[in-house]
Order: C-alpha cells, then structure tokens, then sequence
C-alpha cells in the first residue's frame, strides 16, 4: 500500500453536475451511490493513475474524454479517484498533482475530517 499525504485544492464543480446529471451511470460503474462532487487534493508529486474501470465518456455526453477509476482509501473511508483522460492527447482534469476523489459521503462533513492533511492511500 502507498499513502500519499496532502491538502484540499478548490475545484470547480464539474464533477458535482456529471455526477448530478449521471448519477445512474457512476452507480452503476463503481457499485454504490456517490455524493455528487470531488474531494480535490493537492499533493506534491504527479501521481499516475492505476485504471480499475472506466466510465466511457459517450455515457456521460463527453465523447472527448473517459473518466478513470482508481480504488482507494481517503483518510479511513473507501473511495475512488477519478482521472479525467482527454483521448486525443492523455490530458484532463487538474493534472496528475490534484487528485479527485469521490466518495459514498461528502468528506468535508465528516467527523473528525482534517484537511489539512489529507491521507490518501492506493493499493500498489
């Protein structure tokens, strides 16, 4: 196992209308209902995604690009990094310094939640 530490970057809520907008498709390619949005950490190094599945972006009308799964764990809850991946050129999302994690609950509300320091942990 490999644990990344980090802290909370401000996103834009693309991922809170995808998954809004698509809530049945995410259900159905991770198993379980989502909180609609990403937890965005910034960490000090790229950090390569590991594909588990994908949900292919003609699902979620965005031909232009799929969306990566990475299982993981966020502090101590299950969750998933999602990797946006522009099929033209690998591009998308905020790179590979700012991981997007979705989770079945919304982080920030959790007790006991610091985000000052945010453990991120993959299974590699």
């Amino acid at each position: 196992m490999t644990t990344i530490h980090g802290r909370i970057h401000e996103g834009n809520k693309d991922f809170t209308k995808r998954m809004t907008a698509f809530s049945a498709v995410f259900a159905k390619a991770v198993g379980e209902e989502l909180f609609p949005g990403t937890l965005n950490v910034q960490v000090d190094e790229q950090i390569k995604i590991r594909e588990h599945f994908r949900i292919s972006g003609t699902e979620i009308d965005e031909p232009e690009q799929d969306l990566l799964f990475e299982i993981c764990r966020v502090n101590s809850h299950w969750a998933y990094r999602v990797r946006p991946l522009n099929r033209a050129d690998g591009s998308g999302g905020h790179g590979d310094h700012i991981l997007e994690i979705a989770c079945s609950m919304q982080l920030r509300k959790e007790r006991g939640f610091d985000d000052s320091d945010i453990r991120v942990a993959f299974f590699r």
